[in-house]
């Protein structure tokens, strides 16, 4: 079974220069066709009501390709003071740009790292990651087997949120189940959420899990064509999304880290110890970034780690074997029934 690993909603925290946005609207105005050009990229703007003096909204483009990357959201408030809001588009990230030839096959890259010239162009610093979102695409029927595996619990234990669901009759609050439907039929498979009931702003993360089939043939051709293409996958996608804010982002980042020995810091001189703390913890946060969108192993690590944190099992009578979403994508309900089988061939009475 083929399972990929992709960013696909992002959008991060930039931070604007002194002068910039007085600077970018005056541009605007004095520019012809609703665009200002720069070297390799340009910005669009659709029209004049996203250009005023709080906010400016601009969509950012390749101009010898000319493939959107993404939109700017410039602000003047004081909300927002100096910081910048910039969202990848969906294209940017399923259309291939360059594919690289290795001994083991052809990688392909998609367009993620290009807007990274643009930012250092228009002299905007990198902040943070408001939210992004891992999605797993699957040719598995992972509902189904995630669905098997909450409904034995004489064979697993399901571990919810962080907590063991101690009796088979408590509520799961925290999974749920919603089932799309014409008046006459139900879907075969519902979409799953699995989320903390709990909202702080910031430090949220939630996993969505659907058919992704099925969503493809009710939108619009041109992204089932992208998606289909990017993911090699002709048949059945179902699609496992985590969905993690800035705060859960930059704890995974810091645990992380540790595994490997400082390999997004670098470290420079600045004025005071507290200043240089800062920034050079902006920096790793930005190189590890940059290395989540183009290294589809790091993709996968941080993926299990928040799934496992919103939902796992373990294995009953095999040393409490640990079951993971991912594991799902992998193992089939034949092999569970299989290991159903035999737990139950060992607990029952000789005859």
């Amino acid at each position: 079974m083929k399972t990929i690993f992709n960013l696909d909603k992002v959008k991060i925290c930039l931070l604007q220069p002194e002068g910039f946005y007085d600077n970018l609207y005056n541009a605007y105005h004095n520019s012809s066709k609703g665009q200002i050009h720069y070297d390799g990229f340009f910005l669009q703007f659709d029209n004049a009501d996203q250009v005023n003096d709080k906010d400016i909204t601009a969509r950012l483009f390749v101009k010898d390709n000319p493939i959107e990357l993404g939109t700017f959201k410039f602000n003047k408030s004081q909300k927002y003071g100096s910081k910048c809001f910039f969202s990848y588009a969906t294209k940017s990230l399923y259309a291939p740009s360059n594919y690289i030839f290795e001994k083991d096959g052809i990688t392909k890259y998609n367009y993620f790292s290009y807007p990274f010239y643009a930012f250092d162009r228009l002299g905007l610093k990198f902040n943070n990651v408001s939210s992004i979102e891992i999605a797993c695409d699957t040719e598995a029927s992972v509902i189904r087997r995630i669905q098997y595996a909450v409904s034995k619990p004489e064979l697993f234990d399901m571990i919810l949120l962080w907590k063991k669901v101690k009796s088979p009759d408590e509520i799961l609050n925290g999974y749920w189940e919603y089932y799309q439907r014409s008046r006459i039929r139900k879907a075969q498979r519902p979409t799953l959420y699995i989320h903390s009931m709990k909202y702080e702003a910031g430090n949220n993360c939630s996993l969505k899990i659907y058919d992704k089939a099925r969503e493809l043939v009710q939108s619009r051709n041109d992204k089932e064509v992208l998606t289909r293409a990017w993911d090699g996958m002709n048949g059945n996608i179902q699609r496992l999304e985590i969905r993690v804010e800035n705060k859960q982002f930059k704890r995974f980042f810091d645990l992380i880290n540790k595994d490997y020995s400082n390999r997004w810091f670098i470290h420079t001189p600045s004025v005071t110890k507290r200043e240089q703390k800062q920034e050079e913890y902006k920096e790793g946060l930005e190189h590890f970034f940059f290395d989540l969108g183009m290294d589809k192993g790091i993709r996968t690590k941080m993926f299990d780690y928040f799934s496992n944190h919103l939902l796992h099992f373990k294995l009953k009578d095999h040393e409490k074997t640990h079951v993971s979403i991912k594991d799902l994508t992998a193992i089939s309900l034949t092999t569970s029934k299989k290991l159903n089988d035999g737990k139950k061939k060992k607990t029952s009475s000789p005859k």
